[in-house]
């Protein structure tokens, strides 16, 4: 990535976003959490230049948002995590290496989180390691 990049705020970068991806993980830390998988649903938007994409018209410059998907998923749905914090951390680390993003923000409800309430969500933001 540019220097000249790295260093300008997130809100001067394009955004691809993917809302409400549903996924599913063996995820939390009470016994009977972990007996069967849970539904997820995942918020994810990448901070990236679209210029060259769209200058070239070039799917090849970009991110494929439909693969990106995927991936995701199928990283989701291997996962063992307790906590949400790690599954997080852990996809955007993922993402961070395998796609040409400056960064990422992920947000992942669970639904069964709280009884009362639609659920938890935890919300993290990860910059590209300059």
């Amino acid at each position: 990535m540019n220097k000249q990049l790295e260093r300008q705020p997130l809100a001067c970068f394009d955004q691809i976003r993917i809302p409400n991806l549903r996924c599913s993980a063996i995820i939390g830390c009470k016994p009977k959490e972990r007996l069967l998988p849970q539904a997820l649903f995942l918020t994810i938007t990448v901070f990236l230049d679209t210029r060259p994409a769209a200058k070239a018209d070039d799917l090849e410059l970009t991110v494929n948002y439909a693969q990106m998907s995927k991936d995701i998923m199928a990283f989701v749905n291997k996962s063992t995590c307790q906590l949400l914090e790690t599954l997080a951390n852990q996809l955007a680390e993922h993402c961070l290496d395998g796609y040409p993003i400056e960064a990422i923000s992920i947000s992942i409800l669970k639904p069964a989180g709280i009884a009362s309430a639609d659920g938890a969500i935890l919300e993290i933001t990860r910059r590209r390691k300059a």
